[in-house]
């Protein structure tokens, strides 16, 4: 979201790690549900499929329901954190708190 509201240091990040960087099927909807008028929409989804996109599968699902039985994280937040692990990845975020309990490779790019 940073990236798309011209936030310089996303900006870098984002253009410094593309070919390396993916995203949740999770985070692409949380992205897209906002009311963009139709030339805001074709940008944000043309920027999105920049990313490999991980989509929500069964291995998936079950990471995400082990996670909430035993972490309680919120489940949007659940199913991002739960394919940075099943893929292992890093996850990129601001929203660090957010994934505290799910034991992962986070990276705040503003600290």
């Amino acid at each position: 979201m940073y990236y798309l509201n011209d936030d310089k240091v996303a900006i870098d990040f984002v253009e410094n790690n593309l070919k390396n960087s993916a995203i949740s099927s999770i985070t692409y909807l949380e992205i897209l549900v906002f009311p963009y008028d139709e030339e805001e929409d074709k940008k944000v989804r043309d920027f999105l499929e920049l990313f490999k996109i991980y989509d929500v599968d069964r291995n998936l699902l079950d990471i995400a329901i082990k996670t909430y039985r035993t972490k309680k994280v919120k489940m949007a937040d659940n199913l991002i954190g739960s394919t940075a692990k099943l893929y292992n990845l890093t996850l990129v975020t601001r929203n660090v708190d957010d994934f505290k309990n799910m034991k992962l490779d986070i990276l705040n790019i503003y600290e």
